[in-house]
């Protein structure tokens, strides 16, 4: 084992080992991911919407009535359930982007606009729903 020696007086930095590496810990920043989690959020709400829908328009006629029911319960689940909560989700971790120093805010502002977009879209078609709800009876 080699002694190591420092001359007196010389500045020495607290080292940081994590897995191997050596970083000097007065420069070791942690960079946020909020901005990143509500992008991807976006996208994988988006995503599963798509699923769903495909998989929807994908089914034949003639599929049977478990077929039919697990469809529908995952188009449900994913538009009622899944869809909304992610986006909510993607939406406040947006804004935590915004107010975090060490941050993305490009990022956290593209998944505010992507999360706002999706959620008030959904909230449109909810209320064109439910306006037609009358006019059947």
């Amino acid at each position: 084992m080699r002694n190591i020696r420092f001359k007196r007086g010389a500045n020495v930095g607290v080292v940081v080992a994590q897995w191997g590496r050596a970083a000097d810990a007065s420069t070791a920043i942690v960079q946020g991911k909020f901005g990143k989690r509500s992008v991807i959020l976006a996208l994988c709400a988006f995503a599963a919407g798509l699923l769903a829908i495909i998989i929807m328009v994908a089914m034949p006629g003639d599929a049977s009535q478990p077929v039919q029911n697990l469809a529908t319960g995952f188009f449900m689940a994913v538009f009622l359930l899944a869809g909304p909560l992610a986006n909510l989700t993607g939406f406040v971790f947006g804004i935590m982007a915004l107010a975090r120093s060490n941050d993305s805010r490009s990022l956290g502002v593209l998944g505010i606009i992507l999360n706002g977009f999706s959620v008030a879209v959904g909230v449109g078609i909810l209320a064109a729903m439910a306006s037609t709800i009358g006019a059947f009876t």
